[in-house]
């Protein structure tokens, strides 16, 4: 089934650019959009389940507007969309409720990423914002979220996506966005420099067998 999306960026530049990333996810059906909180709140999207909310806002903020498109949207998952990064504004973000924190010069795979993260009913926070969201990190190297690590072990071991696919119940255009994501947070752009990458940084164990 299709996901209802919901943006809410008072840009209409950055909000245009935005639905031209997340249009093109497998799981994303029909696209709303609105420049404000009460803009937001008055379209009535009571089964929206996705929510990209921007923190700065005329007239209410985003933060401060958090709970009113909770209460606008009660089965969404709201993941809040700032120019800053800063620790204290994605520390705040978790504080009010929020299911996530997507940066704005994320790149459009991190999008597709937080989409679906978000969706699965993950968080997905910046890496090294809290002890409660679910990433591991190889020192100085990427940051996986815990699917996406379910996916590299798998794609490690040789696994088709379509074999990924029904080992962990997604579909394979899900397990494409994870794969293009890994890709990225590795530096690489293969499945065999993937499993290098992934045993150098500890984050596979040596597979007893290579990839075909």
């Amino acid at each position: 089934m299709s996901a209802r999306l919901l943006l809410v960026d008072d840009h209409n530049l950055f909000r245009t650019g935005l639905r031209l990333i997340v249009q093109d996810h497998p799981s994303v059906g029909s696209i709303a959009e609105a420049g404000s909180v009460a803009e937001a709140c008055a379209l009535q999207m009571a089964d929206a389940d996705l929510v990209l909310l921007d923190i700065q806002l005329p007239g209410m903020s985003g933060l401060d507007g958090l709970r009113l498109i909770r209460q606008a949207c009660p089965k969404a998952r709201i993941v809040l969309v700032s120019a800053s990064v800063a620790p204290d504004a994605v520390n705040e973000a978790r504080a009010r409720g929020a299911d996530g924190f997507l940066p704005k010069s994320a790149s459009g795979e991190d999008i597709l990423e937080a989409i679906t993260c978000a969706l699965s009913g993950l968080p997905c926070f910046p890496a090294g914002s809290g002890a409660a969201q679910t990433q591991a990190r190889a020192p100085g190297a990427a940051t996986l979220t815990a699917r996406q690590l379910d996916v590299l072990r798998l794609l490690c071991a040789g696994k088709p996506n379509k074999v990924i696919a029904r080992n962990l119940g997604l579909s394979e255009n899900t397990v494409r966005v994870h794969v293009a994501a890994i890709f990225g947070q590795l530096g690489v752009n293969s499945r065999s420099a993937a499993l290098l990458a992934a045993q150098r940084m500890g984050l596979v164990a040596a597979p007893s067998h290579d990839l075909a």
